[in-house]
C-alpha cells in the first residue's frame, strides 16, 4: 500500500471516528466563535463608533479572528485520539499492514484541516447576517477556509508536541486556554491603538496577530500595506509555526512508533 492510500484509509477513520463523537470534533469548534459573533458583537457593537475605528459593524471587525477561532477549538482532539491509538495497542496493530506508521501521523494532520471547514462556513454565514463582508468574492471565500485550516493544522501542532512528550491523553486537554490567551492578546477584538500599551505591543509578538490581518485582508481590505503583503505575513507564520512543531513531533512519534 503506497503512502498516499495509507493516509486516505486512516483518514477515512478518522472521519468515521469523529462521526461518532461529533461534539468535540465538529459541533465544539462552532459552539464558541457562535457565542462571541453573536452576543459579543451585539453588546460591543458601539465600539465600531469610536473615531478612527477601522471597520463597521463590529461584528465585521470580530468575524476574521472568530473564523481562526474554529481551528483553536477542539485542537487537542487529534493529539489526545494518536496517544490514545498508541495506548489501545492500535499502532501494534497497524504494524501488520502494509500501512506505512507515519500515515497515522499525516492522517491525523488532515483531519484537523477538513474538521474546521464546516465549522468555519457556519461561523462565516452567521457574520455575513450580522454585517460582515467579503470584499474578494468567491475567491476569497476559498482562500479563507484554506487559511483556517491551516492555522488548525498550525496550531494544533502545539497539542501534538506535548501530546506526544508526555504520552498522556489529557495534557492536551489542559491547553484549552491558551487559544483564549491568544485570542485576547491579538486585535482580534479590538484594534491595537484601544488597547493598553503592554497589551498592544504583545500583538506584535502574537502569530495570531498576521494570521488575523491575512483573514481581515481577504474580508475588509488590509489596515495598512496590500492584501497580498497581510497574506504573505500570514503564510509565512503558518509555515513557520508548522515547521517548528512538526520538528518536534516527527522525531516524537518515532520513538513512539518504535517503542
Amino acid at each position: 500500500m503506497s503512502a498516499l492510500s495509507g493516509t486516505l484509509t486512516l483518514l477515512n477513520r478518522n472521519l468515521r471516528e469523529g462521526l461518532r463523537s461529533p461534539v468535540i470534533a465538529f459541533v465544539f469548534p462552532v459552539l464558541f466563535p457562535l457565542f462571541l459573533i453573536t452576543l459579543v458583537a451585539s453588546s460591543y457593537e458601539r465600539m465600531a463608533f469610536i473615531p478612527g475605528f477601522p471597520v463597521t459593524p463590529y461584528a465585521a471587525y470580530m468575524a476574521p479572528g472568530l473564523l481562526l477561532f474554529t481551528g483553536m477549538m477542539g485542537s487537542g482532539y487529534s493529539a489526545t485520539a494518536l496517544v490514545l491509538d498508541a495506548q489501545s495497542g492500535f499502532l501494534d496493530r497497524l504494524r501488520l499492514q502494509p500501512v506505512r506508521p507515519l500515515a497515522l501521523l499525516l492522517s491525523r494532520l488532515l483531519f484537523d484541516a477538513i474538521r474546521v471547514v464546516p465549522a468555519g462556513l457556519v461561523v462565516l454565514g452567521v457574520s455575513v447576517l450580522l454585517g460582515a463582508r467579503i470584499d474578494s468574492g468567491p475567491a476569497g471565500v476559498v482562500l479563507l477556509l484554506v487559511l483556517c485550516s491551516f492555522w488548525s493544522v498550525a496550531y494544533g501542532g502545539v497539542f501534538y508536541v506535548v501530546a506526544l512528550r508526555t504520552r498522556n491523553p489529557q495534557a492536551p486537554l489542559a491547553m484549552a486556554p491558551l487559544s483564549v490567551l491568544l485570542l485576547f492578546a491579538s486585535p482580534a477584538a479590538a484594534p491595537p491603538y484601544l488597547l493598553q500599551d503592554w497589551l498592544a505591543s504583545l500583538t506584535t509578538w502574537n502569530p495570531f496577530t498576521y494570521v488575523i490581518e491575512g483573514i481581515r485582508a481577504l474580508m475588509t481590505g488590509p489596515e495598512s500595506g496590500t492584501v497580498t503583503e497581510a497574506l504573505l505575513k500570514a503564510l509565512a507564520v503558518l509555515v513557520g509555526l508548522t515547521v517548528v512543531t512538526q520538528i518536534f513531533v516527527v522525531p516524537a512519534f518515532a520513538r513512539l512508533v518504535g517503542d
